[in-house]
């Protein structure tokens, strides 16, 4: 890491922080069914409160309003759990209230959600501006929003000295430690449904993988590029020749499904059987991996010293096609905290793994942000922590 974290930010007594985080959380009405991006940056929040500082002000998202105001997309539930997390008060208000009451208040405050702004997507400075008069600091602990340009993650550090939060700083260095620094055999479980995002992460770790093994899309897509059928599977057909040219360079390491579970999807009952890749006919869809390829794949992980899992194996959202994920993942699980150094990065694959009660060594809840990440390409939210534009100023 080549950029400042808030442990080197000096003394902090009395000082405000303009702090971003990720409250971009599930949410049923006013429910919350996962706090597990809130209980994230409260060491943050403990390490500001030790520290003296005066206020923090958070900034976030929620879904993506495309700079409308969106009721079902308030944050307003958010800053309720966020009290209850924290027991303690946080007020929550509108930019423009928190422009005009300045200092005073509660000194824990959350903005509405920053994308009801049109200029956040635009990485807008008018914009960034406004929000750099509600800290002498800013902290950006929300590293899954470092793969876009927001005002509030990129624009604001021109305004403000800017820092790393202690979640941030945590992301980073786990994922650091999968891309750069760790112990071989590393074994890639990479599933799930978005093909753009993990065949890059694939062609980048490949010269340190061991083996590579592969559910969901990613696998359906592989195996289309093998020429196998794929009746009414999804894939993405965009990317069958990318993932062709990756089997060319690498066939050896990436270990493709033997036998996969299908069903009819033209029918209301489930007609569920387990047939190999090479017969999958017109009519069924791969709903998630045989016992075959399970059997192969639990052989490899059982070698591994380091297991970076991103993406379910099947339709792991229902129960029925949820027994590969399931069972791969009590493995992994069972063999993490000692044995290997094994992160398990997503949303939904999190999801599953706290889901089912299993624990690894770091879940990172970046999703499209540590997949970038590890492809090695260049995150803007990062980029603008290092280049320190307010210093040069």
């Amino acid at each position: 890491m080549n950029f400042k974290v808030i442990s080197q930010a000096g003394n902090l007594k009395g000082k405000r922080v303009l702090l971003r985080v990720d409250f971009n959380v599930p949410l049923h009405g006013d429910e919350l069914l996962d706090d597990s991006r809130i209980t994230s940056i409260i060491p943050t929040l403990k390490y500001l409160e030790r520290a003296g500082v005066n206020q923090v002000t958070l900034v976030s998202h929620l879904g993506r309003p495309q700079g409308r105001e969106v009721k079902g997309l308030s944050l307003r539930p958010v800053a309720k759990s966020l009290s209850k997390l924290i027991k303690r008060p946080v007020k929550f208000l509108t930019l423009r209230q928190a422009l005009a009451s300045g200092m005073n208040g509660e000194p824990i405050r959350l903005l509405e959600n920053i994308r009801f702004e049109p200029e956040e997507d635009t990485n807008d400075r008018n914009l960034a501006r406004l929000l750099a008069q509600l800290g002498d600091i800013f902290v950006n602990d929300a590293f899954s929003v470092c793969h876009h340009a927001g005002a509030s993650t990129v624009a604001v550090t021109r305004y403000l000295p800017s820092y790393a939060g202690l979640f941030l700083q945590s992301e980073v260095r786990a994922l650091e430690k999968i891309k750069h620094h760790s112990s071989a055999p590393l074994v890639l479980i990479i599933g799930g449904s978005k093909v753009a995002d993990k065949l890059p992460v694939i062609q980048k770790l490949l010269p340190r993988a061991q083996k590579i093994l592969v559910g969901g899309l990613v696998a359906n897509t592989f195996l289309a590029a093998q020429k196998k059928p794929m009746g009414k599977s999804g894939f993405s057909k965009e990317l069958v020749s990318m993932a062709a040219k990756i089997l060319k360079s690498a066939s050896r390491k990436i270990i493709l499904p033997q036998d996969v579970v299908v069903d009819i999807v033209s029918t209301k009952k489930k007609e569920i059987t387990v047939v190999e890749t090479a017969r999958v006919k017109s009519n069924q869809r791969i709903s998630d991996l045989g016992a075959k390829t399970i059997n192969e794949y639990a052989a490899e992980i059982k070698k591994a010293k380091t297991i970076l899992w991103a993406g379910t194996l099947g339709i792991a959202e229902e129960p029925v096609y949820a027994h590969a994920s399931l069972a791969l993942g009590r493995l992994v699980s069972g063999m993490a905290l000692g044995r290997v150094f094994a992160l398990v990065g997503g949303g939904d694959t999190v999801g599953f793994f706290h889901q089912h009660k299993l624990w690894v060594d770091y879940f990172s809840l970046a999703g499209g942000a540590s997949l970038k990440f590890l492809a090695g390409e260049r995150l803007p939210g990062l980029e603008a922590l290092k280049t320190g534009w307010f210093s040069r100023r």
